[in-house]
């Protein structure tokens, strides 16, 4: 076909793509649409029948997409590529954080517990812990009840 001169960067198909998540940081589309005519084609249109070759008529051209990513999909990629590095150290530090945290809880709850205890049993003579009372040995204290009777 004479009078056509295709340049590459022009009429080419093309895309960038990130190879760790397969998004495409650049797409250009580019495509042309023909039309082939000639007698041997369709013989049955009058207006074609004297012709002595077939031609091939371009109609149309179309291109589309982006060229390169915005600003905001830039960050988005590159954040992207390095989340998993930072949020799993992230995860991991806000874990030990929470087990070290439940650990205190759990030995503040326990020296809490075994001082109630030993405080509780020192005010039986006393007569802090009453009959009916909430008491933490209920047995120790009818214990002591009877003792203090005899």
């Amino acid at each position: 076909m004479g009078g056509l001169k295709p340049e590459k960067e022009k009429h080419e198909f093309y895309m960038d793509i990130v190879p760790e998540f397969g998004f495409p940081l650049a797409i250009r589309p580019r495509f042309q649409l023909n039309v082939i005519v000639g007698s041997s084609v369709d013989p049955g249109w009058p207006v074609i029948q004297g012709m002595r070759e077939e031609i091939v008529l371009p109609f149309l051209w179309a291109q589309d997409g982006f060229s390169e990513p915005s600003e905001r999909m830039a960050s988005d990629i590159a954040f992207g590529l390095v989340a998993p590095q930072k949020l799993s150290l992230a995860g991991g530090v806000a874990l030990f954080a929470l087990g070290g945290a439940l650990l205190l809880v759990s030995l503040a709850y326990a020296a809490w517990l075994r001082r109630r205890a030993t405080s509780g049993a020192a005010n039986l003579g006393n007569g802090d812990c009453k009959e009916g009372g909430d008491s933490v040995y209920p047995k120790l204290e009818a214990k002591e009840a009877a003792n203090v009777v005899t």
